[in-house]
């Protein structure tokens, strides 16, 4: 679930027996020094609503709440002699499509499949980052548009979801459907 608000986001996701939250405000980076960060995290989100304020509630301590850029990474090559790369090592992208163990998992089909037609690791390992950049690639920039989305001024954010919000959502997770 993802909540949006002026000039930011929170979003909730269950995993396993708790919640991993995440959230982002439309600023240029900053430091956020350790002592009180909870309490202007909670300050800078409390005018949301739903779960929001129970997550909040339910925060103990500075220390849980990580901060920083929303980053992504784009390595070239994604391997080096018998070495490789997957999932985040290879091809991190912010939550904003929450397909970063997916495309974990799809990177280890594909890298299996690849060792197992390949006569040796080296051309296997081209094949594999051959095979897999385009898709990680696409997502990595699908989030970006999200990211970018997700901040407009609620006035035109909120009037391109009602409009096209269901056709957005079909149109970026469509591509995915298929088998890497």
């Amino acid at each position: 679930m993802v909540l949006m608000g002026e000039g930011c986001f929170f979003g909730l996701v269950p995993v396993g027996g708790g919640t991993y939250g995440f959230a982002g405000v439309d600023a240029e980076r900053f430091n956020d020094p350790l002592p009180g960060r909870l309490e202007r995290f909670r300050r800078r989100f409390a005018g949301f609503g739903g779960p929001v304020p129970a997550y909040l509630a339910a925060l103990q301590g500075d220390e849980q709440l990580h901060v920083g850029p929303v980053e992504w990474v784009e390595l070239d090559p994604w391997h080096a002699g018998r070495v490789v790369l997957i999932g985040d090592a290879a091809h991190a992208t912010p939550p904003h499509m929450g397909e970063g163990g997916a495309m974990a998992l799809e990177d280890a089909v594909v890298l299996s499949e690849v060792l197992q037609s390949t006569e040796t690791v080296e051309v296997a390992l081209d094949r594999y980052a051959a095979r897999r950049r385009p898709r990680a690639s696409w997502v990595q920039e699908q989030s970006r548009i999200a990211a970018k989305a997700w901040v407009l001024p609620p006035a035109v954010r909120n009037a391109a979801l009602r409009e096209r919000g269901d056709q957005l959502l079909r149109d970026r997770y469509h591509p995915l459907i298929p088998m890497p």
